[in-house]
């Protein structure tokens, strides 16, 4: 199995990126590493490492696609750059099993849907990050971002894909399926979510439990939370926004006084084991769920650590076919 990397994608590429990508390597067999980007810069990277060279390549691409820059002209213009590259190298090697990289999420995304196949039945392919959730499990939110616009029915292929992936990858026996609204009353919620409502309560394809308030994201009670990709994606950044001010300010108010930060040393295991939780390096990346192959979208700002984290994310997904167990589920219907 090969892994096409996007050595280039991220604010910290390609050192951190190469650098994660490598140590992946080292701490699982199985897959080799396509490293995709400027090879000058990708090589000089490689010099400072050990590695098994049997199972690293390089294919150099001249140009890169940055964050500020219109997706879909940017693929069009830049054939070149280390996405468009990486894309079409997963769809047209056979033993290219899946894509990571840091990159522009909306020049990824693009990339993936047009120039590369989605699971048969697919009608839109959905962006899936796993969140931490109080019950110390994860919960997974989708669309968050891949489709700003959607339809009730796609909303419905949102929740058998993140289901089957939960049940697959996580081991969540019946994963509980949500939908985001504006209160958890069966008749809230806009055109939108009344006609999704309707057809998630009715298909025995998922455990649908109704409807799910933002606040109650992390709260453990859900497994799946499905959305529209703009709602979704308001709801995760204002998650991460909410939690990094309380962070933030737990920090300043520690600091502010001696008798705060005498009552640090004695929470400190505690405030320890809290990042750890939520830290999003020790959790790979966003899937693009719906793609015939992998497609793993890491954290812009990843590290190393984070990034080997999405490598090795991308490789459990290829080694299980997650992605055929999704296709099967769609294919499914009987009982909806």
């Amino acid at each position: 199995m090969k892994i096409i990397i996007d050595a280039y994608g991220g604010d910290h590429s390609p050192q951190e990126i190469v650098t994660g990508a490598i140590n992946a390597l080292a701490e699982k067999d199985g897959f080799d590493i396509v490293l995709v980007g400027k090879e000058d810069g990708i090589n000089a990277v490689l010099q400072t490492l050990e590695y098994d060279k049997t199972r690293v390549f390089v294919e150099n691409a001249t140009e890169v696609i940055g964050c500020d820059e219109s997706p879909t002209e940017a693929i069009r213009v830049k054939k070149d750059s280390s996405i468009v590259k990486s894309v079409k190298l997963l769809k047209e090697d056979e033993n290219a099993k899946a894509f990571v990289s840091a990159g522009s999420t909306g020049a990824v995304l693009t990339a993936s849907v047009i120039l590369s196949r989605r699971i048969k039945g697919v009608v839109r392919p959905a962006l899936a990050p796993l969140l931490p959730n109080l019950a110390g499990g994860q919960t997974m939110l989708l669309d968050c971002g891949a489709n700003v616009d959607c339809k009730a029915n796609w909303l419905v292929q949102f929740a058998i894909m993140g289901s089957t992936y939960m049940k697959e990858v996580c081991g969540v026996a019946n994963p509980r399926v949500a939908l985001l609204s504006n209160g958890t009353e069966d008749e809230k919620g806009c055109a939108l979510t009344l006609e999704a409502f309707a057809l998630l309560k009715d298909d025995k394809r998922i455990n649908f439990v109704g409807n799910m308030e933002a606040r109650e994201i992390l709260s453990g009670e859900y497994d799946v939370v499905v959305a529209d990709g703009f709602s979704g994606n308001v709801a995760l950044k204002a998650t991460e926004g909410a939690v990094n001010v309380i962070l933030t300010n737990l920090k300043t108010e520690i600091k502010a006084s001696k008798r705060a930060k005498i009552g640090y040393l004695f929470m400190k295991n505690a405030f320890k084991n809290l990042k750890g939780k939520i830290d999003y390096n020790k959790r790979g990346g966003a899937v693009l769920l719906g793609m015939e192959k992998t497609v793993v979208k890491a954290h812009g700002s990843s590290k190393a650590e984070a990034f080997k984290n999405a490598v090795l994310q991308a490789y459990n997904n290829s080694a299980i076919n997650v992605n055929g167990k999704i296709e099967q589920a769609l294919a499914t219907t009987e009982g909806v």
